[in-house]
């Protein structure tokens, strides 16, 4: 087992793209508390309307506290590295996750990004295996970056072009 980190980082604008990413779904979670404490204050009594919104409220204030360290702490510990054995690839802050995609095993390699994606001018390389596990993604890289990643794991892989 590889017991170092992977060398290389992603591009520093994922952190930004993760934060609004965990930023929208704590603004669903807002709009949600608005709703219910709007729902409760129709329905039952003022202590009830408080309760929810109360305790909705400082649900949504750590959420987003917690956006903006986990975009950093994601960023931090989000490595990985084309090795002689396979993509190599270290995530998490919380619970590490090491995992060593061998080049053998590799499938496809597809880069994707979404509309948000795209506005940070950022693309994802998807790497499918032929394990029950899947395979793995790497998000956040630049276009470039992305290009020269899936066209190397395709070499080494033995992915003919076009296919």
């Amino acid at each position: 087992m590889i017991l170092r980190q992977p060398a290389e980082a992603l591009d520093p604008r994922v952190r930004s793209y993760w934060l609004t990413e965990n930023l929208i779904a704590t603004g669903v979670v807002a709009a949600l508390v608005i709703g219910g404490t709007v729902l409760a204050a129709v329905l039952a009594a003022g202590t009830v309307t408080w309760l929810v919104g109360g305790l909705g409220g400082l649900a949504v204030l750590v959420l987003g506290a917690l956006s903006f360290v986990a975009a950093g702490l994601d960023y931090r510990y989000f490595r990985y590295e084309v090795t002689e054995l396979g993509l190599y690839v270290a995530r998490g802050w919380l619970w590490r996750r090491y995992q060593v995609v061998h080049h053998a095993r590799v499938q496809t390699v597809d880069t994707t990004h979404g509309p948000l994606m795209r506005a940070f001018g950022l693309v994802a390389v998807d790497v499918t295996t032929a394990s029950a596990h899947g395979g793995t993604s790497i998000p956040g890289l630049v276009p470039e970056v992305a290009d020269r990643l899936v066209a190397e794991l395709a070499q080494r892989a033995g992915i003919e072009e076009g296919t």
